[in-house]
């Protein structure tokens, strides 16, 4: 009934979708991203960092691999929370602030000069590749 912009009804479907992919009879595969030193595996929760696991939680995962996924892409904290906490959350968008900011301080201990995760004041985060000026 209230006015929405075509991002957030897509985050909303994207999110459904997800859920039922993730169904005990889903098949296995197609969630893994590989960037640089980087890998991610959605599907065995699992990423590594020059072949060191990080351990993250659940939601971390999910903003990390929602963020990679979308390089380059800006995610605004509303989007982020109705993509991944669902349309019925009704929690404070600085959650999301949280566990981006945990998420960073796991991610910190290991070296990763060809990526990062970006804060875009006032407006969000997105995963970003860094390119080596050479």
């Amino acid at each position: 009934v209230k006015p929405f912009s075509g991002e957030e009804v897509m985050a909303r479907i994207r999110a459904i979708l997800r859920r039922i992919d993730r169904s005990p009879q889903a098949s296995h595969g197609g969630h893994q991203i590989r960037i640089g030193n980087l890998f991610i595996d959605l599907d065995d929760a699992l990423v590594l960092i020059d072949g060191q696991q990080v351990a993250l939680t659940k939601k971390e995962l999910e903003i990390f691999y929602t963020l990679a996924e979308s390089r380059g892409k800006l995610f605004s904290r509303e989007m982020l929370l109705s993509y991944l906490w669902g349309y019925d959350y009704y929690g404070d968008s600085r959650t999301v602030d949280s566990h981006v900011k945990r998420l960073r301080t796991k991610l910190d201990a290991f070296p990763h000069p060809g990526w990062q995760v970006k804060t875009v004041w006032g407006m969000g985060y997105k995963f970003e590749v860094v390119q080596d000026e050479e």
